[in-house]
């Protein structure tokens, strides 16, 4: 008994408190002991009880607090019932309960102090503790004699209770329907209960900040507040929760950012698996005497490996996009050169890129990056995952294509990748220009979008579709839902009739539309800086140009357009040429600020961003405008989730309605396939492959044949001419 009573831990008070407080033995039991394991009978139940009792006195006895031990339980020591008024009152927990479903909350609705302090006030729990008299007891004064007696176990558990450790069970310290809520934890589809202390501190060093969104119906504010009770704990356990798992991506960048301004960057570098502005190579793998290092001068003025990889790259820096793949595929290439291979990169001979080529097929766990980290975090790792054979192929065309760019200013005399190449071999890259919608899907996407938008709100005096605006009759909320589906439409129709690229659709801006006379008929047509920086234009239907307006109406209702506080520009715009897609440029304002509008823009303000106040520390700025840039330009990636969702939301409607559709079809499609749609309409209505070309902004008509299927048609053609046999 003197052993068990050293073991005595905080559910073994709680499951004591629970039968003092009159909820019967099976519940308590249920609650606070069942997860140790034994017969599901009452005897065993009273047994625990009873024996606990003793164990927590003689656990008093030890530490001088018999008295308080006393007090808290019954005279005999046992403590098997409590005070009639006490058992007739509903323990927190089920009065929560009822006031949630008379009042139709939800828990988290205030805090658990919160509903304690109500609790207590309806139930007379808040007065004063006074002596109680010898006489016999009144039912109020058996009620401050019970609240007396739970004061003193609960003394008791602070005094006696051993502190938490990793193998408790989670539901010795948490509410019953938050632990069975860890215990449906999945990852990746597969479920990962999490039982016991050790185990959810491991979870969420393991996830992240966002460890939360693997539990059902968690949320961010209970995750939070269950964050802020275990850190401190875990600390003590002697494994504390990680800076990542306390800490929104967005403040650490912040405080790495101002503390690396406090460094010299010589400082800061260092051989390892770092990034290459952090890198530090040894002298003996920079190059300077590498096996096929000219010793002659070279025109780009570099004297070792990473100062060539720099100048190489520095000659993409105008196409952005292209600047950052081929910087990742560089950087992770030299790292491996000089971290795996210790080889400095002028000395690579053949069998090395042979075992490069092996090495991002299986690469080792140590390179590989599984969460978002900061590239200067010491998590961050060049590879998320092992290369497929076209990432593989891709990653040796920019590689080979370096060091002959290299051989070619002089600075190596061979490139012992190029014998790589040709043994790759891949089948023919084509367009799949079956991620298209059918004649039905589409009639089904618009069928979908009509009763979605007619469900808003009503409809417009003369019978179309409701065209709301935030005012006193319609919320802002209701204005929100229709703004984002017509923005979904305009998104449709833009992509069937022009088969503009995501990334054309949210950079264009509206000072590429103009209109012009053709053949005696205004029409609208569109500016369009496509891919590889070739222009053209497409043509706008009236009905379209109207969604556009719409649109932008909708915008400045929002309050996402033109803000001429914000100086931030994302994305090129001028008045007297066609945006770049990823370029960045200072915009001014002209006579008319509309024309600065993107095509299809943001329709929500983005939220406050961190930033460090004059003593520095990370505050949320709600002052500055938090517009993407000054005419609410939307992220690519914003304005793809928005339309999959809309696609997921037509395939479950199709499936609940009983509607023949290939309904996995509309789960997998995305933007691209509004372009393929739009050319395979206009291959089927026989549009001439020349107008095809200059409309999709194909570089040759030999990509704009693969939507006209000339080999299939005349495969289907001659073969038909035979007769069976």
């Amino acid at each position: 008994m003197q052993i068990a009573a050293a073991e005595l831990r905080h559910h073994h008070f709680s499951f004591v408190r629970a039968v003092l407080e009159g909820i019967s033995l099976r519940k308590a039991w249920t609650l606070y002991l069942a997860f140790e394991g034994g017969p599901d009978d009452e005897r065993h139940f009273q047994h625990r009880f009873d024996r606990l009792t003793r164990q927590i006195h003689l656990a008093a006895e030890q530490r001088g607090l018999g008295v308080e031990a006393g007090r808290a339980l019954s005279p005999n020591g046992r403590g098997t019932a409590a005070p009639p008024c006490l058992s007739a009152l509903p323990s927190l927990d089920e009065w929560i309960a009822q006031q949630c479903e008379a009042l139709g909350l939800d828990v988290d609705f205030q805090s658990q102090a919160e509903w304690l302090a109500e609790y207590e006030a309806e139930h007379g729990l808040d007065q004063p503790s006074a002596p109680m008299p010898a006489t016999t007891l009144s039912c109020s004064e058996e009620t401050q004699a019970a609240r007396l007696q739970l004061e003193s176990l609960n003394r008791l558990a602070g005094e006696l209770a051993r502190p938490p450790a990793l193998t408790d069970s989670l539901t010795a310290w948490l509410s019953p329907g938050l632990a069975a809520q860890l215990q449906r934890t999945e990852v990746d589809g597969r479920a990962l209960p999490l039982l016991t202390l050790g185990d959810l501190i491991d979870f969420i060093n393991l996830r992240q900040h966002r460890w939360w969104t693997r539990v059902p119906r968690l949320g961010r504010v209970r995750a939070e507040r269950l964050v802020g009770w275990l850190a401190p704990l875990a600390a003590e356990m002697g494994r504390p929760l990680h800076d990542e798992a306390l800490k929104p991506f967005a403040l650490r960048a912040l405080r790495r950012g101002s503390e690396r301004g406090l460094l010299a960057p010589a400082s800061v570098r260092h051989y390892g698996l770092v990034p290459l502005d952090r890198l530090a190579v040894p002298e003996g793998l920079d190059g300077r005497t590498g096996l096929f290092r000219n010793t002659t001068p070279n025109v780009l003025g570099v004297h070792t490996d990473l100062e060539a990889i720099h100048a190489w790259l520095q000659g993409h820096a105008a196409s952005p996009r292209t600047h950052a793949s081929y910087s990742r595929i560089a950087e992770r290439f030299y790292l491996w050169c000089v971290w795996v291979r210790r080889k400095p990169m002028s000395s690579l001979t053949e069998p090395d890129f042979q075992a490069y080529r092996a090495f991002l097929a299986a690469p080792p766990a140590d390179w590989v990056q599984r969460a978002k980290v900061d590239r200067h975090s010491s998590e961050w790792r060049p590879l998320k995952r092992p290369l497929s054979l076209s990432s593989q192929k891709l990653n040796f065309s920019v590689i080979s294509a370096m060091l002959t760019a290299l051989v070619e200013a002089g600075y190596l005399s061979a490139n012992g990748a190029r014998g790589v190449l040709p043994s790759m071999k891949l089948p023919h890259f084509r367009i799949d220009i079956a991620r298209s919608f059918s004649d039905e899907q589409w009639q089904w996407l618009m069928r979908c979008w009509s009763e979605l938008y007619a469900a808003v709100g009503p409809a417009a005096e003369d019978g179309g579709t409701p065209r709301l605006l935030p005012d006193a009759v319609h919320p802002d909320q209701a204005f929100a839902r229709a703004a984002s589906l017509r923005r979904t439409r305009l998104v449709l129709e833009i992509g069937a009739t022009t088969g503009l690229r995501l990334i054309e659709l949210v950079t264009t801006r509206r000072g590429a539309l103009f209109q012009q006379e053709v053949d005696g008929q205004a029409f609208w047509f569109l500016r369009i800086a496509g891919k590889g920086s070739r222009n053209r234009e497409a043509l706008l239907h009236d009905d379209i140009k109207a969604l556009l307006d719409q649109h932008h109406a909708d915008m400045k209702a929002a309050e996402t357009a033109f803000d001429a506080r914000n100086p931030r520009v994302r994305t090129l715009w001028a008045p007297e040429a066609a945006p770049s897609p990823g370029g960045s440029a200072t915009v001014h304002a002209g006579p008319d600020a509309d024309d600065g509008l993107p095509l299809v823009g943001a329709l929500r303000k983005a939220p406050p961003r961190w930033k460090l106040d004059a003593r520095g520390l990370p505050v949320l700025d709600r002052t500055e405008p938090q517009n993407a840039d000054r005419f609410g330009s939307l992220d690519p990636t914003a304005l793809h989730q928005a339309l999959k969702r809309f696609f997921h939301r037509c395939a479950d409607l199709a499936e609940e309605n009983g509607v023949a559709l290939d309904t996995a079809a509309l789960r997998h499609a995305s933007t691209h396939w509004l372009r393929h749609f739009f050319a395979n309409s206009a291959a089927a209505d026989n549009v001439s492959p020349a107008a095809l070309m200059n409309a999709m902004g194909h570089a040759s008509l030999q990509t704009t044949s693969v939507y006209l299927n000339t080999e299939r048609k005349l495969l289907v053609q001659e073969l038909n001419k035979m007769k069976r046999r």
